[in-house]
């Protein structure tokens, strides 16, 4: 999936305007009850029909009202599910940002002349010297002061930025909720590319959706705590947690855990930031950036796992649910990056990621065209400009798994 939380900084928070979250609440509180009464009214008119279209016709439409009815039904009740998860998320953002400028204040009014850095750094303009000549009948206690009041304002600021962080990720509560319409109104809200392949690749390149955990946990959790007291578990899928949990089994058990975990996330790590350092930077969020962060990502963990791991491990990282061209453009070039390690074993590093560049430049990889007339569709990685792709607004609506 696109890590979009990765860019939110003090900055981009404060400028938020949360009112709009609030009209989609009221929107959606007041159309509820419309939905419900335009599917009730139009079941109850197909069922009066029996005085006067009759025979297997009139049944067959009868059926496929009730069907209808059915399917309406469902969708409301995942409607009314959205405002309570939106209000939650809303209010967990207006008590971060006020906490956040509560301490910018403090900041602001600071006697040891503090400044915030974008990512929320709290430090002084004035250097631990100049500090100790301004307060020379007791420079030690000066500097300490500072230093204290630095870091429990940096800690606050970005203690808020780590839960707005989060709960900017609970976008994926909104999507795993979405996976509960009906596979009729997924597909009949689907945008289809006119391209018979691309619109194979879309509707085929989809999974179902994956229980969300803690994850690590027990004897893992203990073992990684025990050299670094404050590490704390991440929200994933249950099956990418038991695929890491295999893996540190296989890398020597929990006493290895740690170590295991920090290769397996550079190898994330160095994807990411090959993909924002390189030619498709302008692009990282579901553009060839993204294509190129996801095919090297599977081009690297196949080197160094196995193709078997990769794929396991890339397909249950997409469990988490989303938007369906989202979803088929990740789980497609997983497959892409893959087969690039396959066909050339023995590369290094370097030698894969130009191998993923050309198949991008190659129209091999998929992508998002955010400007498509019709609603975002997937698209071939030549086919689109970069500044042409990119995330949509608002959360998309999934396609059925394929099976």
């Amino acid at each position: 999936m696109t890590d979009v939380s990765a860019e939110i900084t003090v900055p981009r928070v404060l400028a938020w305007n949360l009112s709009h979250l609030d009209n989609v609440v009221t929107q959606l509180k007041a159309v509820i009850p419309l939905i419900e009464a335009e599917f009730n009214s139009a079941d109850s008119e197909y069922s009066k029909s029996n005085e006067y279209f009759q025979g297997p016709a009139g049944d067959k439409a009868r059926e496929q009202s009730g069907t209808e009815k059915s399917d309406g039904i469902k969708t409301v009740d995942v409607i009314e599910q959205l405002p309570d998860i939106i209000s939650s998320i809303n209010s967990t953002f207006r008590s971060e940002i006020a906490k956040i400028r509560n301490a910018l204040e403090d900041v602001k009014s600071s006697k040891w002349d503090l400044f915030c850095k974008d990512n929320g750094d709290v430090a002084s303009r004035k250097s631990n010297w100049e500090t100790a000549k301004e307060h020379w009948w007791d420079p030690l206690s000066a500097i300490a002061e500072k230093e204290k009041e630095s870091s429990d304002l940096q800690d606050d600021i970005k203690d808020a930025l780590a839960k707005i962080r989060d709960t900017d990720l609970t976008e994926t509560k909104i999507q795993q909720t979405l996976e509960d319409l009906s596979d009729t109104v997924k597909r009949g809200m689907a945008v289809i590319p006119t391209d018979p392949e691309l619109a194979r690749i879309l509707q085929e390149n989809q999974i179902p959706k994956d229980k969300m955990v803690l994850w690590p946990d027990g004897a893992v959790l203990a073992a990684i705590r025990l050299v670094d007291p404050d590490f704390n578990p991440s929200s994933m899928t249950e099956s990418e947690s038991e695929i890491l949990q295999a893996l540190i089994v296989k890398q020597g058990g929990p006493l290895f855990a740690k170590s295991t975990l920090e290769d397996f996330q550079a190898i994330k790590l160095k994807a990411e930031n090959a993909a924002k350092d390189g030619q498709f930077g302008d692009s990282v969020f579901d553009g060839q950036g993204d294509a190129f962060r996801h095919a090297y990502w599977n081009a690297l963990m196949t080197d160094k796992y196995g193709a078997g791991f990769a794929n396991a491990f890339a397909t249950a990282h997409e469990g988490i649910g989303g938007p369906a061209n989202r979803e088929a453009m990740d789980l497609y070039n997983n497959n892409i990056g893959r087969q690039i390690a396959l066909a050339n074993p023995g590369a290094s590093a370097d030698e894969l990621a130009s191998k993923v560049s050309a198949a991008i430049d190659d129209g091999k990889l998929i992508v998002v065209n955010k400007v498509n007339p019709e609603g975002p569709v997937i698209a071939w990685s030549n086919t689109v400009a970069q500044t042409d792709t990119g995330v949509p607004d608002g959360t998309g609506i999934p396609l059925p798994a394929h099976h």
